[in-house]
């Protein structure tokens, strides 16, 4: 018999559709909804909560992929140890806690989501919890493991990167454009660091930085050397649609190459400017 999976009670949704939640009211300037959002986020899931160790369980499995199927195994019989030492009665109230804020300050839109990762989400549950057969739990075993040691052709999520990765990233920008800028090197601090608690940080540090550049380019429009040239205005809105293509909640590499670019092209317009 097949188990209902209730993703309400899936900590890892939750905290994903939050983070969701959090980008995109920042992106749509809704200041009031991100205060809620993140607030739930900092409340609950941030480092030492139970929430977030419950986090970090699901996170140690779908994090990993190509691993060989003896580590894999390992890998999940250490994540399904650090989940059994959590008090299932904690998750269950911290959880309806987050559930009730949910539904009474920013309405039940936030489940609809796109969770990349919630089948994957959905199948750690099943085996971290206790209901089903254990027939069926071992097989959730089996595809979780089939999972870990699969390579994927795109990873779903942004991965932490390390300082070397983020040296040689800025080693690339620099050498087409000489120097940063403050807000460049900004963002590449803040890419540094991009991962667990400070993730959420970083995405709404983007949102922020995409909102700033469109006002900044839609601004350009005005000056008279850029109205009087069709092919700059053309360009221009352009740009705006790339901006409005970069999709915050699933950043890779090459969008940070393409936002450092729209820092410089912004400051060269303020530069034109005065």
């Amino acid at each position: 018999m097949k188990v209902k999976h209730n993703k309400k009670r899936n900590t890892a949704f939750l905290f994903e559709a939050l983070v969701r939640e959090v980008t995109k009211s920042v992106v749509k300037r809704d200041n009031e909804r991100t205060k809620i959002a993140k607030g739930i986020l900092a409340e609950h899931f941030s480092k030492g909560k139970t929430l977030n160790k419950e986090v970090e369980c699901y996170n140690s499995i779908v994090a990993e992929q190509g691993l060989d199927k003896e580590t894999a195994e390992k890998i999940l019989s250490v994540a399904k140890e650090s989940y059994n030492e959590l008090d299932s009665q904690e998750i269950f109230s911290e959880q309806s806690k987050v559930i009730k804020k949910i539904n009474t300050h920013l309405g039940r839109s936030v489940y609809n989501n796109f969770v990349p990762n919630y089948r994957s989400f959905a199948t750690i549950a099943q085996v971290f919890g206790t209901k089903g057969t254990i027939k069926s739990r071992v097989l959730m075993e089996q595809t979780v493991v089939e999972e870990m040691t699969t390579i994927k052709e795109e990873k779903e999520e942004m991965q932490p990167v390390d300082s070397l990765v983020v040296k040689k990233f800025a080693e690339r920008f620099n050498s087409q454009y000489t120097g940063l800028l403050k807000e460049q090197k900004e963002l590449l601090g803040k890419y540094v660091v991009s991962f667990g608690s400070n993730e959420v940080d970083f995405r709404i540090h983007v949102g922020t930085e995409l909102r700033r550049i469109k006002e900044e380019i839609e601004k350009s429009v005005e000056l008279e050397e850029v109205k009087q040239d069709k092919e700059m205005v053309k360009a221009t809105q352009k740009v705006l649609e790339e901006i409005e293509n970069i999709n915050v909640s699933n950043l890779q590499q090459e969008d940070i190459l393409k936002i450092l670019k729209l820092q410089k092209l912004v400051d060269e317009y303020q530069s034109d400017d005065n």
